[in-house]
């Protein structure tokens, strides 16, 4: 497909220092295109059923939208601890599709293109003009198609056409039902594809979507727990925190105290 027009939906930055993370794991699903880089320490990241792959020091990976990560957290040796920074992309091109229903990525990124995103991060990460990031941004787009590989063979449509559905109903209640037949299908079969296309049945794949929204705005946002839980479609609070704490480790409250305080922010 030859692409004539690519748009930015959404765009953010974002950056931290954790001391206490090495073998932290957690696995997320992200609505957005992930580019992330471990500036101290390391990560090994696996991605949907894909065996764990390691960045090394100063490495980046790649995540698609839509698909599950795991991700472990290592610390720098000498300094004992993790700083890492990262963006997220809504993209879409020809007015019609995302990047990940067209192209593969590769998970880690090669040094030579490594090193420019590098240069590109550096820049971005001190920017306020919202010119130059969008300037910025493009670039990184354009080292990442760079990078892309085309599909091959068709692409399950249904499973691209549940992504779709998942993305803009997540905040309400979903039933196994209702996502085979939006994908055409019966439920038993709807259910064997989604769970060998990411490991995960439908049902846990959704709550990891909700759980990593959820982590997101409670770094990102001044929301209290009860209103984030009801932004991603878990309203009852206990619930909410019971299922946050088995994902994270933490309950929602801690989690926000604890990132603020490894990055010095009180």
């Amino acid at each position: 497909m030859k692409i004539e027009k690519i748009d930015i939906k959404y765009m953010r930055k974002d950056q931290f220092i954790l001391h206490t993370s090495e073998s932290l794991r957690h696995i997320k699903v992200l609505p957005w295109l992930s580019v992330v880089q471990s500036v101290e320490g390391s990560y090994d990241i696996a991605l949907g059923t894909e065996k764990s792959k390691k960045t090394g020091s100063g490495g980046m990976f790649i995540a698609p939208s839509g698909i599950q990560q795991t991700i472990v957290h290592h610390v720098d040796p000498i300094s004992e601890r993790m700083r890492c920074r990262w963006i997220f992309l809504d993209v879409l091109i020809n007015d019609a599709y995302r990047p990940e229903l067209l192209y593969d990525f590769p998970t880690i990124v090669p040094p030579q293109e490594r090193d420019e995103l590098d240069t590109l991060f550096d820049q971005l990460f001190v920017s306020e003009d919202i010119f130059e990031n969008y300037g910025f941004y493009y670039n990184i787009l354009k080292i990442l198609f760079r990078m892309a590989t085309p599909k091959n063979g068709a692409v399950h449509r249904s499973i691209q056409c549940t992504l779709e559905y998942i993305r803009e109903h997540y905040t309400s209640e979903i039933r196994i039902d209702e996502l085979a037949k939006n994908a055409c299908m019966s439920s038993s079969n709807f259910y064997a594809v989604f769970k060998k296309q990411f490991g995960v049945s439908p049902i846990a794949y959704i709550n990891r979507y909700r759980l990593s929204l959820a982590a997101e705005y409670l770094l990102s946002t001044g929301y209290s727990v009860a209103e984030i839980g009801n932004m991603v479609g878990i309203p009852d609070p206990l619930y909410f925190s019971k299922i946050f704490h088995k994902a994270y480790g933490l309950s929602p409250r801690e989690f926000r105290t604890e990132r603020k305080k490894d990055n010095g922010v009180t």
